[in-house]
């Protein structure tokens, strides 16, 4: 007889687990990372023994990926007619197999070497299905509605996801095209940004959609429902890096002029506390913030304020792996002056790689070793937004100790 592994442990079951895999699938910016997430979420959301990811290249079914206690078809193709992922494909139904060794549908001398006895396979968008998300059991399992209710809402989370991340790559070459068009022919540069701005907001709004839709189920539990307000909070962020490549061809363009009105410093802080805790809470890295005076306040633009704190904020948490990222402000060092920082516990910057990071499209390459790969464009952002702002930006930083970046801007 064949050994059998145990089922996998679901410990990521119901709305919780499809509402975390959202969560993640709506930041993912790589087809590597939505192909990651899935083939996870897919088996811990309905305790399979295994997951794969189907992709339709041509006429072909193209086992991208799985996530299994043995394995089954990773990296192979198969025509659409001749498999089951191809049919769900083709057909852009669900199909439910509790016994794999009496469906015509599926080719049982494909599945006899390997451990799948039963499964369920959903396809990713059901109206011209561009791929399909298998479940996969060692014993004859009939999927209950709730777990195909559950695959095919991950299915339906990976069709926007992969959009987004098409979106996301096409933008960013051609932020760096149309960046150099915007220096030579400046007329252009407001049609161009618009058109981009659209294609990218709708992007985003797709993926806050689908959160807003499990706002809507009244049959969540409270804790679920702020699991999924959060959720929805986190895509705010996908709309940073679109403001910033905004704002900077703005400002090359003229175009940028700040709005001052008055802004209460401790208000900034809360409410970007309150966004990067929901965005990054697994525990391993604490955010702190520092409050000034309750009276501590300033006359500048709050939206490029924030804007620069949110640049701050994030690199601070993607180069910091354990210990804290702390914000905080306080009067001085002028007495028309206050100062916001940004401090980390992260690997730190070497001294000769600390003026290079503030130009464009410049990144230091040992930091970024298994991290999520930028545009460059972040930190030459706040630079110039410090100074449309009038203000000074300085960093203090040591590898393998942190960094901090202080922002001097003047009372009004």
């Amino acid at each position: 007889m064949r050994a059998q592994a145990p089922p996998a442990r679901p410990d990521l079951r119901g709305a919780a687990g499809l509402v975390e895999a959202v969560q993640r699938l709506s930041l993912a910016r790589t087809v590597g990372e939505v192909q990651e997430i899935v083939r996870t979420a897919a088996r811990r959301l309905c305790g399979a023994d295994g997951a794969v990811l189907v992709m339709r290249d041509g006429p072909m079914s193209w086992y991208v990926d799985e996530d299994a206690v043995a394995p089954l078809w990773k990296g192979q193709r198969f025509p659409l007619d001749s498999c089951l992922g191809g049919w769900v494909i083709r057909h852009g139904v669900a199909a439910v197999i509790p016994d794999v060794s009496d469906d015509p549908r599926v080719p049982f001398a494909v599945y006899e070497p390997t451990f799948a006895r039963s499964c369920v396979v959903v396809p990713i968008r059901r109206q011209e299905a561009i791929g399909a998300i298998g479940n996969y059991w060692s014993t004859n399992h009939h999927a209950t509605p709730e777990e195909i209710e559950l695959l095919q809402a991950l299915a339906d989370a990976t069709a926007v996801a992969l959009e987004n991340v098409a979106l996301w790559s096409d933008s960013e070459r051609r932020i760096a095209e149309r960046t150099a068009v915007l220096e030579a022919s400046l007329a252009q540069t407001e049609e161009t940004l618009n058109t981009l701005a659209h294609e990218l907001r709708n992007a985003i709004g797709s993926a806050r959609g689908l959160l807003e839709l499990a706002l809507a189920d009244q049959t969540l539990d409270p804790e679920t429902r702020e699991d999924v307000r959060l959720a929805h909070a986190g895509t705010a962020e996908g709309l940073v890096v679109l403001e910033q490549q905004l704002a900077i061809a703005r400002d090359q363009a003229g175009q940028l002029t700040p709005e001052h009105e008055r802004v209460p410093v401790c208000t900034v802080l809360d409410d970007l506390a309150r966004t990067y805790r929901a965005i990054r809470d697994d525990g391993s890295v604490a955010l702190r913030v520092d409050r000034p005076g309750a009276g501590l306040e300033l006359r500048t633009d709050p939206h490029l304020l924030t804007q620069v704190l949110r640049n701050l904020i994030s690199n601070a948490l993607k180069f910091t792996d354990t210990g804290e990222v702390r914000l905080g402000a306080c009067a001085g060092p002028g007495p028309k002056q206050v100062t916001l920082s940004v401090a980390d516990t992260g690997v730190g910057i070497a001294p000769d790689d600390q003026a290079r990071i503030f130009e464009r499209f410049e990144q230091v390459d040992h930091v970024q070793a298994g991290r999520p790969l930028g545009t460059g464009l972040g930190l030459p952002y706040v630079l110039q937004v410090t100074r449309l702002l009038g203000g000074t930006l300085a960093l203090d930083s040591e590898p393998g100790v942190g960094s901090t970046f202080s922002l001097t801007l003047p009372r009004a």
